[in-house]
């Protein structure tokens, strides 16, 4: 689809013919759902992340995506960061984690648990899923860390399927922002893990339509 006007393709098809058509991210749409009505809510500077097939971002001022400046990454996109020089997608995400934990077991990276199969052997004692997961979550840290500084967060909130291994994520992921400079930061699981992004996006739908219609958020 890249390079496709999927809106004209939409407005071309949907009848009765919307009175507007708005786009927005999902790791956006998530994080501004977050800061209506679940733990980024209160917080004037917020940072949201979604963990799963990879790592999904949303740099908030007053509840609306920064994408742009100098305050965030690159597309306000912290897939788009690298760590120990490789994307972090490559340590922290669904296929990094399976990787390395066959890697750690000599195991057949086709026959490995999902991650929710590596957690629930963590917490059953098997030493080399715990070693991977608390590396994976604490480079997270250390990656995210001086972007939150940067941006002047109040709060990082994780979201997605990896964080319903929160037990396992909330300790390394401390250590990671502790090491990188971010000790004091607070870090929340999503209040609202199933309902956030649909909440985002209506919130999203009823903001006010900027010049360049889009996802493009604010620019700091």
């Amino acid at each position: 689809m890249y390079g496709t006007d999927v809106g004209a393709a939409l407005r071309a098809r949907i009848r009765p013919a919307p009175a507007a058509l708005r786009f927005v991210n999902d790791a956006d749409a998530f994080g501004i759902g977050e800061h209506t009505g679940g733990a980024a809510a209160g917080h004037a500077r917020a940072v949201c992340l979604t963990l799963g097939s990879g790592v999904g971002s949303a740099f908030l001022a007053d509840g609306m995506p920064v994408n742009d400046g100098p305050l965030v990454p690159p597309e306000g996109s912290a897939h788009r960061l690298v760590l120990d020089g490789r994307p972090l997608e490559e340590t922290v995400s669904r296929r990094a984690i399976r990787a390395a934990y066959a890697r750690a077991t000599d195991g057949d990276p086709d026959d490995v648990p999902d991650v929710r199969g590596i957690a629930a052997r963590a917490r059953a004692g098997d030493a080399p899923a715990g070693t991977v997961l608390a590396h994976a979550f604490r480079a997270l840290g250390v990656a995210m860390a001086p972007w939150t500084i940067r941006f002047g967060a109040g709060v990082l909130v994780v979201g997605g399927s990896i964080s319903a291994s929160w037990d396992l994520v909330v300790a390394p992921l401390r250590e990671g922002l502790s090491d990188g400079g971010a000790a004091g930061l607070r870090v929340a699981p999503a209040l609202l893990p199933d309902t956030a992004s649909l909440l985002g996006a209506a919130r999203w739908a009823a903001s006010p339509a900027s010049d360049e219609e889009g996802s493009q958020g604010v620019r700091l």
